[in-house]
This record gives structure tokens, C-alpha cells and sequence, in this order.
């Protein structure tokens, strides 16, 4: 049985008891290459009350067969950070067991396309999300931004992460990027999420503004759309 276990947005005290009961039956992996995770290895061994090993992204993405393997003999179990499906990468490991008549089962948790709702945006009214990529290629990013604004459609843009090397793209590099690129002014009024599921805050200014600001990682940036009146009362309150 392969099981795919949530860990939330902040560290391991966000683990569901059903997590922790069930892992307690698993060999446990952990890959935490796809977001920032607060936590730490130890902390979540200890809550587990076992040994986790890590992933690398070449593991997941290019060796995935051995996990597949071990599922058909005995219970496995692969952490991964904020929702088990926000990334592509676990959707395909999913498609993998399916395929090979694998049972698997998903063990849901906080995702930011939901926590993205403590910025008071509403969201039936977000489009698709982009990621903001450190090679500073935006064309993707550059063709959701004009498509969602296009439908008044409040947009998601993600930052970069390369864990392998522990390098994060900053809120001001990604700011200035858009900037750079022509996809914001320096006066458009941005809403910037940072920590979600910790000790959470929230900003909203201008891109002038917001370039100079502190904002701690992992944090992300929404270009609002057309706002209804109860948005725009809680936006102001941000300033």
C-alpha cells in the first residue's frame, strides 16, 4: 500500500493524528524539495516515532519505480509538504501505482491554494497560478497574468525554490523580475503572503513599496483582479 501524507504548511505539529497512526505502519520517505518547509527531519522522526528517509527530486522524478516496488510488498509512506497533489511530480507518482494496480490512498492537508483565503480575496475568484522561475524566464507567468485579467480574475504567482543547492527566490528579486519584464508597474497595488500556516503575515502596497520590505520565506505574491467591495474593505485594512 503507498501512501501519500500531507505535511502541511508550517512543520510537523501540523501532521493530522490519522497521519501519524498511519505512518507508524510505513517505511516513511520525505521529499522536501517542492516547498519551504518549516520543520525539521528530526522533529518529524520524532513525532513519527521512526526513521524518515529524504528524497531527492532525481528520486522522485526519475526513480520513482523503486518506491512503486516497495509498495506492492509492504505499507510505504512518502511525506511531502502542504497538500500530497499540489505538485505534479506526486500526481504522476499516484499514476504510477494506479497503473501497476498499486493500492494507494491520500492523506490530505493545508495547501496554500486554500490558505491563500486569510488574504479576505475570495477563492472562487482566482485564475490559474504561475511559478515566478529564478532563470527569470516569465513567459508562462507573463501568459496567465493577461489571461486572468482578461476574466477580472485574481492571480497566484508562486516563487522558485531549488532546494538542492538551498537557494529561494525573494519576494523583491521576483517583484523586480515582474517588473523588469513589464508585467507590473511600480504603482500597482500587490497583496504579498508570507509564512502561511505559521506565523503568518500579510501586506498590501505598492510594488515600490513592497520591494523594500523585510518579508520572510516562504511567502508568495497575488496580483488582485477585479475586487468586490468586501475584498477591497479588507485589503485597505492591510495598509
Amino acid at each position: 500500500m503507498l501512501y501519500l501524507i500531507g505535511l502541511g504548511l508550517n512543520d510537523e505539529m501540523d501532521l493530522s493524528l490519522k497521519a501519524v497512526e498511519i505512518a507508524k505502519k510505513c517505511d516513511c520517505y520525505v521529499e522536501l524539495y517542492t516547498n519551504v518547509w518549516n520543520g525539521s527531519l528530526k522533529g518529524l522522526e520524532e513525532v513519527l516515532g521512526k526513521t524518515v528517509t529524504p528524497l531527492k527530486r532525481k528520486d522522485l522524478e526519475e526513480k520513482s519505480d523503486f518506491i512503486i516496488e516497495e509498495a506492492k510488498e509492504k505499507d510505504v509512506a512518502v511525506f511531502v509538504p502542504g497538500d500530497p497533489l499540489s505538485a505534479t511530480t506526486h500526481i504522476n507518482l499516484v499514476y504510477d501505482a494506479k497503473r501497476r494496480k498499486i493500492p494507494f490512498k491520500i492523506i490530505h492537508n493545508a495547501s496554500i491554494f486554500s490558505a491563500i483565503g486569510e488574504t479576505g480575496l475570495q477563492l472562487y475568484k482566482f485564475g490559474k497560478t504561475a511559478t515566478i522561475a529564478m532563470s527569470g524566464k516569465l513567459e508562462n507567468v507573463k501568459k496567465t497574468i493577461k489571461g486572468n485579467k482578461k476574466q477580472d480574475l485574481h492571480t497566484l504567482l508562486l516563487l522558485d525554490i531549488d532546494r538542492e543547492v538551498n537557494v529561494n527566490l525573494t519576494i523583491p528579486d521576483a517583484l523586480k523580475m515582474l517588473k523588469k519584464a513589464k508585467l507590473v508597474k511600480e504603482t500597482d497595488d500587490l497583496v504579498v503572503f508570507s509564512r502561511a500556516g505559521g506565523d503568518s503575515s500579510l501586506f498590501f502596497d505598492s510594488v515600490r513599496n513592497l520591494i523594500n520590505k523585510q518579508i520572510e520565506l516562504p511567502a508568495v505574491i497575488i496580483i488582485p483582479g477585479k475586487l468586490h467591495f468586501s475584498e477591497k474593505d479588507f485589503l485597505e485594512m492591510l495598509r
